[in-house]
């Protein structure tokens, strides 16, 4: 699947949410395409993120091959953290949902691609994937919001010169953070941008049930954000320019459609991220040690056939024929 030609993608659309039993009267969902809470700053020229800043050099795509799609069917951002050939991204990235929130099958990270871009949207890299972890390997955690995070090892390292720190700090809320991902529904969707805003306390404490499946157990991991995003943005990179570290990776989008309209407020229309911490990074370093724990390894729910595999179909074929 190394094939610089495989760099198109999709939109994705966000399933539509419901937590009325959180707020009375409300109805909040995902919003479907970009989730612009106020001015759209996604196009502006200071939002490019130029390739010769090297702190940023590893933010690239995770691009997955749909089972019989014939091409991309799949992207988010992710990011080098630790190591070289070590990348973070969103756990929904490999456990897609329909649209009417039920499990589909998962995708296989083996059948994945990470890709670095140029400024002029040609590729610099691309690096396979050998595995992945994450907490939602387990059934019991899969689909919460509060560990939506995975972590995936390349097959060779790439070339970065500089890798971002990142920063467990508590959760003081942020006001110029930033928010380095890719986006679509914008001009050269094939760099990356950094949209600005801050961050706040993620409004729920516990207990949200959405209706596709995704459930929120731990509101204290999470927090609220007033940055732009599109679908291809989860897995983004939250950055702190006060600290100079990472402190965030972006998940999705929450909005109370009744607010009439999508602006931010941390109570009705939001961004939000999952917060670095000791277990995020314990299951960093596993990976960085290539010692993964095989709880948390991404389990394969479709296999793809190889390629030795579909020439002896093919030969077999022939010889009854």
């Amino acid at each position: 699947m190394a094939n610089p030609t495989l760099t198109g993608g999709v939109r994705r659309t966000l399933a539509r949410l419901s937590l009325l039993a959180v707020l009375a009267g409300s109805a909040l969902s995902a919003t479907a395409g970009a989730a612009v809470l106020g001015r759209d700053d996604r196009n502006n020229a200071d939002a490019f993120l130029p390739t010769q800043n090297r702190m940023f050099g590893g933010l690239g795509r995770i691009e997955c091959l749909g089972a019989g799609s014939g091409g991309i069917s799949f992207n988010a951002t992710g990011w080098v953290i630790g190591s070289a050939d070590t990348v973070i991204t969103a756990a929904h990235s490999f456990f897609p949902r329909d649209r009417r929130g039920r499990s589909a099958a998962v995708r296989d990270p083996a059948h994945c691609i990470f890709v670095l871009y140029n400024e002029d949207q040609s590729v610099r890299e691309i690096a396979n994937i050998r595995y992945a972890v994450s907490p939602w390997a387990d059934q019991t955690k899969r689909g919460d919001g509060s560990f939506d995070f995975a972590v995936v090892k390349l097959a060779h390292r790439v070339r970065v010169s500089s890798i971002p720190a990142v920063s467990t700090a508590g959760g003081r809320d942020r006001p110029a953070a930033q928010l380095l991902a890719f986006q679509t529904g914008v001009t050269q969707d094939q760099r990356a941008r950094i949209t600005r805003g801050r961050t706040a306390a993620f409004p729920f404490a516990a207990g949200v049930e959405p209706t596709n499946g995704v459930r929120i157990t731990d509101g204290s991991r999470l927090f609220s954000s007033s940055t732009n995003s599109s679908p291809g943005s989860s897995g983004g990179l939250y950055f702190d320019n006060v600290t100079g570290k990472a402190f965030g990776l972006h998940i999705g989008t929450l909005c109370d459609t009744s607010a009439g309209g999508v602006s931010y407020d941390p109570y009705r229309c939001f961004n939000y991220g999952l917060r670095f911490d000791r277990t995020m990074l314990a299951s960093v370093d596993a990976v960085i040690r290539d010692a993964p724990s095989d709880d948390q390894l991404i389990p394969p729910d479709t296999r793809y056939p190889t390629a030795a595999a579909m020439l002896v179909a093919l030969a077999e074929g022939q010889a009854r024929s």
